[in-house]
């Protein structure tokens, strides 16, 4: 942070140092615009100016790069030869035009020179004149010539276009045409019309036909009547008109080859003697008569038969005007079925009038338009012209140069050294805090042991710092190592060993049999596993590594053990497993090494056969580590994780990604795995976060713990009574050491390991397992003379490991309350110096090398 804090600064000071200084000018411009008397929008800068439009155009031909570099040019800054922007900004690299108010702009000039900057503005100004009055005037010119040839273009086309028309008049009769096609416009409509009356006359004579034929047996004429009024007012039959009386008619009209004689329709066919209507009044009356007399007079009385006459003579009228306006039913009929031959024998004739005139309208209109096309274009170009000429003293736009406002070309505006400090500044905040942070964002790896557990859902157990791999890899170290001052890094892995006995104890499971694997290699499960292992021995357990790992698995370098037999061996049945099972340096820290690489012996580690011999390996060990591969991309680990009571994931810091490590997760919970947590390894203690996150874990905590010395006296005559040279005694897991043991001589058995001071499992009472029959035991020797104790309770150790010296409890006491002394103290006394731990080259291609 504080390097890219520092460049940012550097930076700044580079580009004061180097910097070409720039000079400024702001200087008042005013402008008028002027209009034409004559308007035209076509016609540049005649049309009515708008002040925003006006405005904007000339902000934009003043910042164009002919006016600024016709201006450049008129400073002598550049050559006839220089017309590039390119060349503009090696002396003007700025102009800025802003807008004061309707009538001023305000032009900022930045600029490399003094003279420059006072001069450009007023250059600008006269430039933008100059250009504007060679502009217009070459328009004119150009716009005049132009112009007058298109206008006599014009002429001529008008003059042919009237030609035209008299031609197209006279040779296509358009007039007769159009006057025969407007009278015969309305035959289609007659058509349709008279086709409608008739049918409606077909049906009236339908019903006409039966009531005649029911005549002979009642009295229709009342209703033949009020049938033929209904049709009376719609006929247009009228006294004088002519129509063919055929000898015999059809329902549709003339029948053909039947001969017919015109008809000349006189009153007598068409008008009637009396209104009907008054006749039926009358008749009504004169039975209402009839009815009354009847009652008074016999039939045979003169009254009677007088109405009787009466009511004959008004039946008469009534048949006498049926007829009549039967007949001029007839007559209607006729003329309609006449009209409709008529009619549609006009039908061809009016489709070639109507197709003649169409023909005639289109070349017409066509000629028409393109009259009036070349007439109105022949107006604008006169106007354009006039306006042109009119228009040609005018200067429209006027500029003028009013000053200077600001005025800078003594000091340089740039560079500026309180923005470029704060520019400085802030490049150098933004990169030291930016550019981490970001990086920090694109980071998915795994970096914090709480982030990890919140995203997967497991809790971790411990973590492992970045340290030496020859360290990491000294599994043949002492498990007394660390007893006297703590080491921090063999706690750690003393950490995870606590956290996963004390997991197994809250659940009420077992661990006995612990799986170590990893999301994907080069993540330290290798050394993990070895590392744990030896945790567990170094607190008396009877310790079985297993390397499962048939592809990359390396624990016989680690533990430099003879390869040549192993696990693939002894799967496929070429050794037994009491062959494949060998010891390291110390007797209780047993393992089964990778074996020579054999095709298709991966797939036996997941047979029963593998499972049966772990389960009657529980009944040998106190605790079984498995090493198994990785769990992304291969079987095994899916596979061994029903022989183990429960999984330490390894998880490599800052280089493991997180998504990797829930995969994996998900994957072996699919299947039903039980976890202890997860190890973070590789922990950088240097970085600051890491560093105050993690500090307990690093080596300056631990040299804060001194040496304490406390005299233990030997055990007496209370020692548990001596054995036989050929018994070996019970080992004791409640001795403790502060030095690595001696190394035991030729005529007695090498001493147990014991459990250091310093280790979080130093006071837990762990009960003895049963000796196995198959265990030889050891000679009986008396106690070690060094540092040793025994917990209070012993009431769950066997005979051979209970003390009845006093000494050694008060001892024990003592030890008590000077660690609680030390660890109350704020300052401690001076640090026991360490001893440099002896180191071993690691092989190549270790996946847990850092």
């Amino acid at each position: 942070m504080l390097t890219l804090f520092a460049i940012g600064i550097l930076a700044g000071i580079t580009y004061y140092l180097y910097a070409t200084p720039i000079y400024r000018a702001q200087s008042l411009v005013y402008f008028q615009s002027f209009g034409s008397p004559i308007r035209d929008s076509e016609i540049p800068e005649t049309s009515t100016l708008n002040s925003a439009i006006v405005t904007r155009s000339l902000m934009d031909r003043l910042r164009s790069q002919q006016v600024q570099i016709a201006a450049a040019k008129r400073l002598g800054l550049l050559d006839d030869g220089e017309s590039t922007i390119e060349a503009l900004l090696e002396h003007v690299p700025s102009v800025v035009i802003g807008i004061v108010d309707a009538r001023h702009l305000e032009v900022t000039v930045l600029a490399y020179d003094k003279r420059v900057v006072r001069d450009f503005c007023e250059a600008l100004v006269a430039e933008f004149q100059r250009i504007q009055e060679e502009t217009w005037t070459q328009f004119r010119d150009e716009a005049l010539e132009r112009y007058a040839l298109q206008l006599t273009e014009l002429e001529k086309k008008v003059a042919e276009n009237v030609d035209s028309i008299t031609t197209m008049e006279r040779d296509q009769k358009f007039t007769e045409v159009t006057i025969e096609q407007q009278s015969l416009l309305e035959i289609p409509k007659e058509i349709v019309e008279t086709r409608e009356r008739i049918k409606r006359m077909d049906a009236i004579r339908d019903t006409l036909e039966r009531y005649e034929a029911e005549t002979e047996t009642s009295d229709n004429t009342l209703a033949i009547l009020s049938l033929l009024s209904t049709f009376e007012k719609e006929t247009e039959v009228e006294v004088g008109n002519l129509v063919q009386r055929p000898l015999a008619v059809s329902r549709s009209g003339v029948i053909p080859g039947k001969p017919a004689e015109v008809q000349v329709v006189t009153p007598a066919d068409i008008e009637g003697t009396e209104p009907w209507r008054k006749l039926e009044r009358e008749k009504r009356s004169i039975e209402t008569r009839i009815a009354e007399a009847t009652a008074i007079y016999l039939p045979e009385h003169p009254k009677m038969k007088e109405l009787a006459e009466e009511l004959e003579r008004l039946q008469r009228a009534l048949q006498s005007e049926m007829l009549v306006l039967r007949e001029k039913f007839d007559i209607e009929y006729r003329r309609l079925t006449e009209k409709l031959a008529q009619l549609e024998l006009r039908i061809p004739e009016y489709q070639r009038v109507t197709e003649e005139f169409g023909r005639s309208s289109m070349e017409f209109s066509s000629i028409e338009q393109a009259q009036a096309m070349w007439e109105k274009a022949r107006e604008r170009l006169a106007e354009k012209l006039a306006t042109i000429t009119f228009a040609e003293d005018f200067d429209w736009i006027q500029l003028r140069f009013k000053g200077h406002t600001s005025l800078r070309d003594q000091i340089p505006v740039s560079p500026n050294k309180a923005k470029l400090l704060m520019i400085s500044l802030i490049i150098g905040f933004a990169g030291a805090i930016g550019l981490p942070t970001i990086l920090n964002l694109l980071d998915t790896s795994a970096t914090s042991l709480a982030q990890l557990e919140d995203y997967i859902g497991l809790k971790g157990i411990g973590i492992v710092p970045l340290t030496d791999p020859g360290f990491l890899e000294e599994v043949h170290r002492s498990p007394a190592q660390g007893a006297k001052v703590p080491n921090y890094l063999l706690e750690c892995f003393r950490v995870v060993r606590a956290n996963i006995g004390l997991d197994a104890k809250f659940e009420g499971t077992q661990s006995q049999v612990i799986l170590i694997t990893s999301a994907r290699p080069q993540e330290g499960k290798t050394t993990q596993a070895a590392n744990l292992a030896w945790a567990f021995h170094s607190m008396g357990e009877k310790v079985l590594l297993i390397d499962c790992d048939l592809r990359r698995g390396r624990q016989h370098a680690l533990l430099q053990l003879d390869n040549t037999g192993g696990m693939s061996r002894m799967l496929i049945g070429e050794i037994s497993p009491e062959e494949s099972i060998l010891s390291t340096v110390s007797g209780s820290f047993e393992a089964i090494p990778r074996g020579p690489i054999i095709p298709g012996s991966t797939e036996l580690l997941c047979q029963d056969r593998f499972f049966e011999l772990v389960q009657a390996w529980r009944a040998r060990y106190d605790r079984i580590i498995i090493d198994c591969p990785p769990v992304l991309g291969l079987s095994e680990s899916t596979s061994l994780q029903r022989l183990a009571d429960g999984i330490v994931l390894v998880v490599r810091s800052e280089k493991t990604s997180m998504k990797d490590v829930r995969d994996a997760v998900t994957i072996l919970r699919k299947t039903g795995a039980r976890f202890f947590g997860f190890v973070l390894n590789g922990v950088d203690l240097s970085k600051v976060g890491n560093y105050y996150q993690y500090y307990y874990y690093s080596a300056p905590y631990y040299d804060q713990f001194e040496e304490d010395p406390v005299d233990v006296p030997t055990p007496s005559s209370a020692d548990p009574p001596s054995r036989e040279p050929d018994e070996a005694p019970v080992p004791s897991k409640f001795e403790l050491s502060e030095v690595d043991p001696a190394p035991p001589s030729s005529s007695s058995p090498p001493p147990l390991p014991q459990m250091p001071v310093s280790s979080p499992e130093v006071f837990r009472a762990v009960s003895p397992r049963p000796r196995s029959a198959s265990q030889p035991e050891r000679a009986s020797s008396s106690l070690p003379a060094r540092r040793t104790a025994t917990p209070r309770n012993t009431s769950k150790a066997t005979p051979t490991e209970e003390w009845s010296d006093s000494a050694v409890d008060q001892s024990w006491q003592k030890l008590q309350r000077e660690k609680l002394r030390q660890q109350q103290d704020s300052e401690w006394q001076q640090p026991l110096e360490r001893k440099p731990l002896s180191r071993r080259p690691t092989s190549s291609g270790d996946e847990n090398t850092i």
